[in-house]
């Protein structure tokens, strides 16, 4: 890893953050009221920030706003934002809360599993909430219900999960990918993309809309991402990232998003985020090391803004910790220019 400092890249710092490490960004939806950022942690807090601009245009500066903070007994690991503006945070207590900005309540327990929960995701099309949890499972809530609707069993603990692409929906844990259609909660198929994949993987994202052929990218341990295709696996390729020193360091990919324009970003181990176009095979531009990890990030809804964590990720255990560097959150305004496709 060779940044220097936290900020190499000129982003726009958030005040207020977490004490400890940081464990999920989630931004709201299209069309909510604003623009939310929620970051999790484990300090045992889930905060709030409310991101303006002078316009939805990377040129527009960016400020950010602190909000309130959700608290729970244990660390914080995940969290979704709804378009009314509902935020669903879950984590070692094993359950999930609910906190509704807009009417100002004090969040109230929702779900829960017999194990830490490290995924939650809203699903407005059918208004359900699906939680991911290390106790090998999914289930599927109705918030009028005290009861999951339903459940799907995991080879073993969620590590990542998306719902972002309506119906399909990906659930990943370290060897077998369980993908699955939320529209007619049935299991489509499990993968096990050892082929291609021959370590541990860590994050997964669905493509979104506009690439018009289903599928989704997965990063690994070893430094490297595959993107595989529901209908033609002809198209299925990886590519190695997140290594220095002509590859002989390899860091994990510890998060993908995906732009709405369907290019994406990966960030990693190495404290660097980069940006791809997967359908051209080509990186579109590669950003300045941070002096630690970045463990997580995401698009807001415009595509404007790109939110990262620079925060330890214990990669290298307690040898290198460094409690001066802090846990830092940052907006990066994105140009068109580094995010459109490119022709090849």
């Amino acid at each position: 890893m060779s940044g220097k400092g936290y900020n190499e890249n000129g982003s726009y710092e958030v005040e207020g953050g977490p004490s400890d490490c940081i464990s999920s960004l989630s931004w709201s939806p299209p069309d909510a009221p604003k623009n939310v950022l929620v970051a999790t942690s484990w300090d045992k807090t889930a905060r709030v920030w409310d991101v303006t601009q002078s316009a939805p245009t990377p040129a527009a500066k960016c400020h950010a706003t602190k909000g309130p903070e959700c608290v729970h007994d244990l660390p914080v690991l995940c969290s979704a934002v709804t378009q009314d503006l509902r935020v669903f945070t879950g984590g070692c207590d094993k359950m999930v809360k609910c906190w509704e900005l807009a009417a100002g309540k004090a969040p109230y327990q929702v779900a829960a599993h017999d194990q830490p929960v490290k995924s939650v995701k809203f699903i407005s099309q059918c208004n359900i909430l699906a939680t991911g949890s290390w106790d090998s499972t999914v289930k599927f809530w109705d918030l009028r219900q005290p009861q999951p609707l339903g459940q799907i069993a995991l080879a073993g603990p969620l590590v990542d999960m998306d719902c972002g692409t309506f119906p399909m929906a990906t659930f990943l844990t370290g060897r077998e990918i369980v993908v699955y259609d939320m529209q007619q909660r049935r299991e489509i198929k499990r993968m096990e993309p050892h082929r291609i994949m021959k370590h541990q993987m860590r994050c997964i994202a669905n493509f979104p809309d506009v690439t018009g052929n289903p599928g989704f990218a997965a990063g690994s341990i070893e430094g490297r991402v595959c993107i595989m295709h529901m209908n033609d696996s002809s198209k299925d390729y990886t590519f190695k990232c997140h290594r220095e020193n002509g590859g002989s360091d390899v860091y994990a990919v510890h998060g993908i998003a995906f732009h709405h324009l369907g290019t994406f970003a990966t960030f990693g181990s190495n404290g660097s985020f980069a940006f791809w176009d997967k359908d051209a095979k080509q990186r579109l531009r590669q950003f300045q090391n941070c002096d630690q990890s970045i463990p997580c990030g995401g698009f807001d809804s415009f595509g404007t803004l790109f939110a990262y964590a620079v925060s330890y990720d214990w990669s290298k255990g307690v040898e290198g910790y460094n409690s001066q560097k802090g846990n830092h959150i940052l907006i990066h305004s994105v140009r068109e220019s580094d995010i459109r496709t490119r022709s090849r």
